[in-house]
């Protein structure tokens, strides 16, 4: 489920979830976000878990009209931790909230970015970027401080 640079399209209200618990029926496993509606850029960022090797250290998506500016760090934006998504079957989902991230051959849909989170099963930070007072990105953070 590793995918790199996909471009998904977003309705204005997203969910970033456990890939199974896409229906919202569990709380902890989701988080539900205000963003701009559009095309977004997705992608997965490696990190190195020390004897876990590597893995996806990072979801990142970001609308396709500011991903350069916020790429490039730009004072126009900011991120901020906004949750924590729940995960227990190793793989995270973004969504357009009440759509299913999955295609009729339970592969990921045209509108969904699903991955393997990191090392597995865990709690995991979720940011917002923020562009005046929208959200234009998410990113969510599979890393973990060893001590």
């Amino acid at each position: 489920m590793e995918t790199q640079n996909k471009v998904i399209k977003l309705g204005s209200n997203i969910t970033i979830s456990d890939a199974a618990f896409f229906d919202g029926t569990n709380d902890i496993m989701c988080e539900e976000v205000k963003v701009k509606a559009g095309y977004y850029y997705a992608w997965t960022e490696e990190n190195d878990f020390g004897i876990f090797g590597k893995q996806i250290g990072r979801l990142v998506i970001t609308h396709n009209r500011f991903a350069k500016r916020v790429e490039e760090g730009s004072n126009d934006f900011y991120w901020e931790e906004i949750g924590n998504i729940g995960v227990d079957t190793a793989s995270v989902a973004i969504y357009t909230t009440g759509t299913c991230p999955f295609n009729e051959n339970m592969t990921e849909a045209e509108d969904a970015i699903i991955c393997m989170s990191g090392i597995g099963d865990g709690l995991y930070p979720v940011y917002a970027c923020y562009e005046k007072n929208q959200v234009v990105g998410i990113m969510v953070d599979f890393t973990f401080d060893e001590e």
